[in-house]
């Protein structure tokens, strides 16, 4: 409620009246109540955000270790597949 009287105040000392004033100031402030991040919910987001990260890294992670194990094992089955048919057996 301060920061509404002290917003008012500053609309009252720029010639504005005082009741004119305080209804800037209470609709300046309806306005933005909803669309204003707290510390609370900057520091959840913080939080949020770390726990999507690491979870996106360990995913990718797999995915990665995944591609890596299926391309050793085409390598393999190519390597494979070559040596058995040279040299040509006669």
């Amino acid at each position: 409620m301060s920061d509404r009287l002290a917003l008012a105040n500053a609309i009252e000392d720029a010639g504005i009246p005082r009741d004119k004033a305080q209804r800037v100031a209470s609709v300046i402030f309806d306005a933005i109540h909803d669309n204003v991040a707290t510390k609370a919910d900057v520091q959840a987001l913080a939080a949020s955000t770390k726990a999507d990260l690491r979870t996106a890294i360990i995913e990718l992670k797999h995915d990665l270790t995944m591609r890596g194990i299926a391309g050793l094992l085409a390598a393999g089955g190519i390597l494979f597949t070559a040596l058995h048919l040279w040299p040509p057996h006669g």
